[in-house]
């Protein structure tokens, strides 16, 4: 009996310690890497934590209200750890980890658990979601709704009994996503697919009225605060709809610049993103993976990897961050990919167990074959690719290697000056646009040689990351007398 118990508790556990302890080790990954890769920040996510940290008890009035659970995460995060590398980049480092349990759970629902979680690491390891989950921008939230929804949706549609919880948690996640752009179209989705598909329709008459009732109540209060700041804020509707300043002559111009670095394998685009983000061994599974499906057109799998690229293709135009979704897609297909390979293998040792484990072995090398290298060109690749490298700056990590009550001058001309002058509020460091009178205090001029005759240049501070790159000159008062120092 005993003996029983014990089997029985690892043959029903065993898959769920494996994913928590990838998740810990996934957790430690992302935040050893923004150290190494990209190694600094772009002017992106220099925008987002100066969003982030304009946040007041007055966002509604003044329209802060696109992206606004991350900027509130990203605000708290700088609240407590000040103004660094990490706490820029740590709300998308947990919601990173958060959207890899949810490629999980997700891919989980049409395979295998050992085919499952080869696609999702196959996924989540690739240089696009690597770099998403290490960049301190509201994109990886995309793909965290998306897959979010997925996934709730799948758990409440064909369940006799649905729990409140899931139906409160899916109700909560449509408003919630809504303050990403463009995502009010999933909800707008969501709903004519209740009102039209018989089967959703079943679905929602299980639903008991007590939680339309109160998940309705919690979608109205949570979507609220959007409502009110459209009214006040008109162009905030826009940015939903739409896209700041978006012209419709370069519609499919931003299509083709949002997928090109996705499958490049000559040319590196002066762009963000590395190319190619998915190398040619996962694009082979993938190709495996549609050959696969190709006799299962009318799955809710095939369904859901259709409807996805068509909206990233679609809204890509208007957005071309959105091109991301693909990554989507992308889990599933080469999950597909994968559970093709194991049934030819199956297929062959029918009757022997012995064959069916050592098949999964090749498999295993396979994939480590496919993630090492993949994992090497996210890291490299952002130090030696010069029309990537020049997009980011290590700057925030030079300054704070200076006390507090150091003086940084940044020029009124410089980039990202809204972003410098964050240091004053959050690292006590005095920010100033020009060279201050006499002072005792360190002086660190930004990116820019200093003629004032009363100050003798020091050091300079240099950069791998910059094309110039001596970026901090530092310096100190010239003794007017021999008395002074």
């Amino acid at each position: 009996m005993k003996k029983t118990t014990k089997q029985f508790f690892a043959r029903r556990y065993r898959l769920i310690i494996g994913y928590i302890g990838l998740l810990i080790a996934f957790f430690c990954v992302l935040i050893f890497l923004p150290k190494v890769a990209p190694g600094g920040l772009s002017s992106a996510e220099m925008q987002s934590a100066i969003k982030s940290s304009n946040i007041g008890t007055d966002f509604i009035q003044q329209g802060n209200i696109i992206d606004l659970p991350y900027h509130l995460l990203q605000k708290l995060s700088l609240n407590l750890f000040g103004l660094n590398l990490i706490s820029i980049k740590l709300p998308s480092i947990i919601i990173g980890v958060f959207t890899a349990l949810l490629i999980v759970l997700l891919i989980n629902r049409w395979f295998k658990s050992d085919v499952a979680i080869f696609g999702s690491v196959l996924a989540v390891l690739s240089a696009a979601f690597l770099f998403l989950a290490t960049s301190g921008t509201p994109t990886i939230m995309y793909i965290f709704w998306l897959s979010l929804l997925l996934w709730l949706g799948s758990k409440i549609v064909g369940n006799k009994n649905v729990s409140p919880i899931l139906v409160v948690s899916f109700f909560l996640a449509v408003s919630a996503s809504l303050y990403t752009p463009h995502l009010i179209y999933v909800a707008i989705a969501i709903a004519i697919a209740g009102l039209l598909h018989p089967h959703l329709r079943f679905a929602l008459k299980q639903i008991k009225p007590i939680q339309v009732i109160l998940s309705f109540a919690i979608f109205a209060i949570i979507a609220l605060p959007l409502v009110v700041s459209c009214i006040m804020q008109p162009s905030v509707i826009n940015d939903i709809l739409f896209a700041s300043n978006f012209d419709f002559g370069s519609y499919f111009t931003n299509i083709s610049e949002s997928f090109a670095p996705f499958f490049s394998f000559g040319i590196a685009y002066d762009s963000v993103y590395l190319s190619p983000l998915f190398n040619l061994a996962t694009i082979a599974l993938i190709f495996i993976g549609i050959l696969a499906s190709m006799g299962e057109l009318f799955t809710s799998r095939n369904t859901v990897i259709s409807l996805l690229v068509i909206f990233a293709i679609v809204f890509s135009g208007l957005n071309k961050d959105i091109a991301v979704l693909v990554i989507i897609p992308v889990a599933i297909l080469s999950a597909a990919g994968i559970e093709s390979i194991f049934k030819k293998w199956h297929s062959l040792f029918p009757e022997n167990p012995y064959a069916r484990f050592i098949g999964t072995v090749p498999m295993l090398v396979v994939v480590l074959l496919i993630i090492l290298p993949s994992f090497s060109h996210f890291v490299e690749g952002y130090h030696y690719t010069p029309n990537v490298a020049k997009n980011f700056n290590n700057d925030i990590e030079l300054i704070n290697k200076f006390d507090s009550g150091s003086i940084l001058v940044v020029s009124e001309t410089q980039d990202n000056r809204d972003f410098y002058k964050l240091f004053e509020r959050y690292n006590s460091i005095t920010v100033v646009d020009k060279m201050p009178e006499r002072t005792p205090n360190r002086i660190i001029y930004l990116s820019n040689i200093c003629d004032d005759e009363r100050f003798a240049l020091k050091q300079i501070i240099t950069s791998p990351k910059s094309r110039n790159s001596d970026r901090l000159y530092i310096y100190e008062n010239i003794p007017t007398n021999q008395g002074e120092e």
